[in-house]
């Protein structure tokens, strides 16, 4: 049986999602493998906290992006060095 994700692999996962560019929200839980409403919660936090913006597109008043923040691509930076690190010594079970 496939271990589940840690939250710190699932956040990993969307931000390497929005690393190639904005995503609307659909397609990004599509992207992080994850139910629609469960990945809204988690991008609420990480829009709280500075490191995902959810902007609205100006042709469309229920199309949204999100976009990831200069402190996004700070966490996410280091979560890649982080999991490496994890990887190099055989430790990414603990993710």
């Amino acid at each position: 049986m496939p271990r589940r994700r840690s939250r710190i692999e699932i956040v990993l996962d969307i931000l390497d999602a929005l690393a190639s560019g904005p995503e609307n929200p659909t397609r990004l839980a599509t992207r992080a493998n994850l139910p629609y409403d469960r990945l809204s919660s988690i991008l609420a936090s990480l829009e709280s906290k500075g490191i995902v913006r959810i902007e609205e597109k100006p042709q469309s008043q229920r199309s949204k992006s999100v976009v990831l923040t200069q402190k996004g691509w700070e966490l996410l930076n280091t979560l890649r060095s982080l999991r490496k690190i994890l990887r190099d010594f055989n430790l990414e079970d603990l993710l």
